[in-house]
């Protein structure tokens, strides 16, 4: 996207390569972005996530997206999650420094759902949570349900890797306050409707900070 940077971050692996979308009109706000996963092809440059950060920038929020540790050129190797929620911290870490006033949120997809949230929900300096596609199914998204900091779970209703009537029992036992936004007809990918879930991501961002 035009006016985004590209740089690089001290991770706690070695270098994670990243790049920060300005927003159009600052408001002192901020998102860090979590790609899916790392490997099966995920990278910061994934369409779910490039579309949040172009709308987010568009709604008033500087958005800082990165490769995890082993991706194109950052440094180190895959971690199964562990390491990855360290990745998360680190680049929430920077932000703080380099944007001191800033409110910030975290959103993730998919693989970065589960480690974006689980990082986010934990430090002091978040203030809402994301999870596009979360994988409840398939890995421990406690964290992120016991989390009192508002919440939003973006899901497919043809999800092929974790069923809607999954994701909805789950929303039904997380901690207020959380708000749920279903897109039907489409798959984890989203499809043709991606644009319709980075908005309704960058509406409740900018809504919360």
């Amino acid at each position: 996207m035009a006016g985004s940077r590209r740089f690089f971050i001290d991770g706690p692996a070695g270098k994670l390569q990243a790049l920060w979308t300005p927003a159009d009109t600052p408001a002192n706000k901020a998102a860090v972005v979590c790609h899916p996963h790392p490997l099966y092809g995920g990278t910061m440059e994934n369409k779910v996530v490039a579309r949040c950060a172009r709308y987010l920038s568009q709604a008033g929020v500087d958005t800082f997206r990165f490769n995890f540790r082993g991706v194109d050129e950052s440094e180190g190797t895959f971690d199964s999650g562990r390491g990855e929620r360290d990745d998360v911290r680190a680049m929430i870490d920077y932000v703080v420094e380099t944007l001191p006033a800033a409110s910030l949120a975290v959103v993730g997809f998919s693989f970065g759902s589960w480690v974006g949230t689980a990082s986010g929900a934990e430090h002091d300096a978040v203030r809402a949570l994301v999870a596009i596609a979360p994988v409840v199914t398939k890995a421990d998204f406690d964290r992120l349900k016991n989390s009192a900091k508002p919440k939003l779970i973006v899901y497919a209703g043809q999800d092929q890797y974790t069923d809607p009537a999954s994701i909805e029992a789950w929303i039904a036992q997380a901690q207020a306050p959380v708000e749920s936004f279903l897109v039907p007809g489409v798959d984890h990918f989203f499809g043709e409707r991606v644009n319709e879930a980075a908005r309704k991501v960058a509406d409740f961002v900018a809504g919360h900070l």
